[in-house]
């Protein structure tokens, strides 16, 4: 299932409905003078790309995919599948959802969307869940070394679905990561390296 939030943008089981896309349209509209490629969002609708807050700023940023908005690493940075070679991203796109076509009056790339972005320190009781979290995701005790620990919760344009992102720090650098939705019932652990790391891997960073 959580295959729709990697690069290879695998179809799953369910197909939206074109009208969960209220008010989409519009936006999609001013949009189709755009170029087939858009990935830095320059030719989006004004107001259509949330501002990535810090910290989060630091380490991602929102580009404008075929399939919708995408989270993807900033340059320099790779997201892998914990213990894997492959790259993950996270999309606007909810995981029980197919990508939606291009149509006259709607651009996924603009219309499948992150509305909004909230971030905050996860301390305290957030904290311990969070490393509980962690700990059911990866089998295992999560590394001594972590320090801090920062949650980002995007909202996507379809059903409002919530994504709680979790980053976890090491020496003030995040080397691990938690994709979550339904309070992680389902979620995906991924490891934040340096190309040099990711290449050491065996992985291909793009």
């Amino acid at each position: 299932m959580w295959t729709v939030i990697r690069r290879s943008f695998v179809a799953t089981l369910l197909a939206l409905a074109m009208s969960a896309l209220s008010g989409a349209g519009e936006d999609a509209s001013a949009a189709q003078v755009a170029p087939r490629e858009d990935l830095l969002c320059e030719h989006a609708p004004a107001g259509t790309v949330p501002a990535v807050p810090n910290p989060f700023s630091l380490w991602a940023v929102i580009v404008c995919s075929a399939s919708g908005h995408a989270l993807v690493p900033i340059e320099g940075m790779v997201w892998l599948a914990h213990g894997t070679v492959e790259p993950v991203s996270v999309l606007a796109l909810p995981p029980a959802a197919t990508p939606l076509p291009k149509t006259r009056d709607f651009d996924p790339r603009y219309g499948v969307r992150f509305t909004a972005l909230y971030a905050a320190e996860a301390k305290g009781a957030k904290r311990i869940r969070a490393l509980a979290n962690l700990k059911a995701a990866l089998g295992a005790e999560p590394p001594q070394k972590l320090d801090r620990i920062f949650q980002l919760d995007a909202v996507s344009s379809i059903y409002a679905m919530r994504y709680n992102i979790y980053f976890y720090l090491e020496a003030g650098h995040p080397r691990l990561a938690l994709v979550c939705v339904d309070q992680c019932r389902e979620a995906l652990a991924m490891d934040i390296l340096t190309v040099e790391e990711a290449k050491a891997r065996g992985a291909r960073p793009r």
